[in-house]
């Protein structure tokens, strides 16, 4: 079997800018990739049938799956005739805005391409990464990309340095469908916010994309359920720069200044029961480990 990385993503900034034709919403985001990763295990089978097994309770095996909807999607658009057994280890937060069950979808297409030597592009895979979902063509390519459209349109852009971020993920999970439900476009647009961000990224000034960041989607996730707001609250009391939410929950971010803001999220964490992860940014979606 060989054995993948699936990483994680955060936001550094998230606009919703209204409902398309199509239902999904108009975004405007930054995308990061970050070293929290699933571990996936894949092993080519000569009959047809594609088996995807995973470890977490609260995540579907079978054809549910977006590693089994992948695979079978790339097999069918190059008449692939082999199977696939994945073994998914589960690791990034189900439910938490960090983009799991996305980047196991391009982990597996880009797997499978190597695995079957079907000798597809990157191109090739964020199309096919298009149909499973509005962030699975970031995971393709990962690092830090533009993304607009519904998400699935890429603009590289600066990545942030190796500075260590922190996750915090409480212990209760997001709707991504009812936070988006609840969503209201801005009337006045985020243009010039944004056009700053991109310059501040552009020249690699750390504590000015820390503090400059955003989401939209943070006021209908504070309605829908009002704990939300007092875990931010929380955080920027702990000393966090920059806390905003990840995608649309329930994770949120933030800027440890030193160990000491850090050791004190930890404290908190534990008496609160939430999920502290310290992370950095990486320059991929998803690798191949060689183990």
């Amino acid at each position: 079997m060989r054995r993948f990385l699936s990483y994680a993503k955060f936001n550094l900034y998230l606009a919703v800018l209204g409902r398309r034709p199509d239902g999904f919403h108009e975004v405007d985001t930054v995308l990061q990739s970050i070293d929290l990763a699933d571990d996936l295990l894949f092993e080519p089978r000569k009959e047809s049938e594609i088996i995807v097994e995973c470890d977490a309770d609260d995540v579907p095996g079978g054809e549910l799956n977006l590693v089994y909807k992948a695979l079978a999607l790339l097999r069918a658009e190059c008449g692939e005739q082999r199977g696939m057994r994945a073994i998914l280890g589960k690791r990034i937060p189900v439910g938490a805005g960090l983009g799991g069950g996305s980047s196991n979808a391009a982990c597996a297409l880009g797997a499978a391409n190597l695995i079957w030597d079907l000798g597809l592009h990157e191109e090739d895979l964020e199309r096919l990464a298009a149909h499973l979902g509005s962030d699975v063509p970031f995971f393709v390519r990962g690092g830090a990309q533009r993304c607009t459209g519904r998400g699935e349109i890429l603009e590289p852009v600066s990545q942030l340095s190796s500075s260590e971020w922190t996750v915090v993920v409480p212990q209760w999970r997001s709707a991504t469908a009812g936070v988006y439900a609840h969503a209201t476009s801005r009337l006045t647009p985020h243009e010039r916010q944004i056009r700053m961000l991109l310059q501040f990224l552009a020249k690699r000034n750390l504590l000015s994309v820390v503090t400059g960041g955003f989401n939209d989607l943070e006021e209908p996730a504070g309605k829908l359920r009002p704990e939300t707001n007092q875990l931010r609250s929380h955080l920027v009391a702990a000393g966090l720069a920059g806390v905003r939410m990840a995608g649309s929950g329930s994770a949120w971010i933030g800027f440890p200044s030193d160990p000491e803001t850090t050791r004190r999220v930890q404290t908190e964490g534990r008496r609160r029961g939430w999920c502290v992860l310290p992370v950095r940014p990486t320059g991929r979606g998803w690798i191949e480990t060689g183990d």
